[in-house]
């Protein structure tokens, strides 16, 4: 008997397909945000399946943050995304946390993107926001006996609050996640810097790149600010 030459291919559950179906039916508009969906007997007719199957694939829609059961009144697609729906993605994201080169290139990208968005969407509110988180930040920087861990948080605080002001729950949602990955690197980064003025000046010319929305200028600010944080990466690679 010979060996097998080929793996076999393993063909998705009928549960995976029907995922697979709203999945499309969603990019092809076929079915719209706050969508009433047909009764379980009228989807299984529709796909060509058993209640059976159908049933179990609406739970798992509902678990990812796709679908809503209201119960008394039907299921319904969501109307905005939620966590729920982020979470796959943000997992995805986080079985890669190691501080690489690929996570720092990802978080060099979101970061000149929702600095870029902010420009274009930041209200009055949004700046008070970024002013204060810039401010405080810069405060502490200076008060003597800093605390590294302390220092990081009010960091992020910063760079949260110009996710917030891209209005984009899209993006606040794995922007959030992906600076919270470089949380240590950060930290370490900070406390082995014996002058703190470069990362007060990084806070400044981000802030004064996305008031003048230059896209440029905005990346050039980013990419600076990130200077340390790739030492760090390149030690971490080695």
């Amino acid at each position: 008997m010979s060996a097998n030459l080929f793996e076999t291919v393993k063909r998705p559950s009928v549960t995976e397909t029907i995922i697979e179906n709203f999945k499309q039916a969603l990019i092809e508009g076929r079915l719209r945000p706050g969508q009433r969906l047909p009764s379980e007997a009228e989807l299984a007719q529709q796909i060509g399946t058993g209640r059976n199957a159908v049933r179990e694939a609406i739970k798992m829609l509902q678990a990812m943050g796709v679908v809503e059961i209201q119960h008394g009144n039907g299921s319904y697609i969501v109307d905005k995304p939620s966590e729920t729906l982020l979470s796959p993605i943000v997992f995805a994201i986080m079985l890669q946390a190691a501080p690489g080169k690929d996570l720092l290139g990802l978080r060099s990208l979101l970061e000149v993107g929702y600095c870029q968005l902010a420009a274009e969407s930041a209200t009055d509110e949004d700046w008070t926001a970024i002013e204060r988180a810039k401010q405080a930040f810069e405060e502490y920087a200076h008060s003597p006996g800093w605390d590294a861990a302390e220092l990081t948080r009010r960091d992020l605080e910063f760079h949260f609050a110009l996710l917030d002001a891209t209005h984009n729950p899209l993006v606040i949602q794995i922007g959030r996640t992906v600076e919270q990955l470089f949380l240590t690197s950060i930290r370490n980064t900070l406390a082995g810097l014996g002058d703190l003025k470069w990362a007060i000046e990084g806070h400044h010319r981000i802030v004064q790149a996305v008031r003048g929305g230059d896209p440029e200028t905005i990346r050039q600010s980013v990419a600076r600010s990130l200077t340390y944080w790739a030492k760090e990466v390149e030690h971490t690679d080695e």
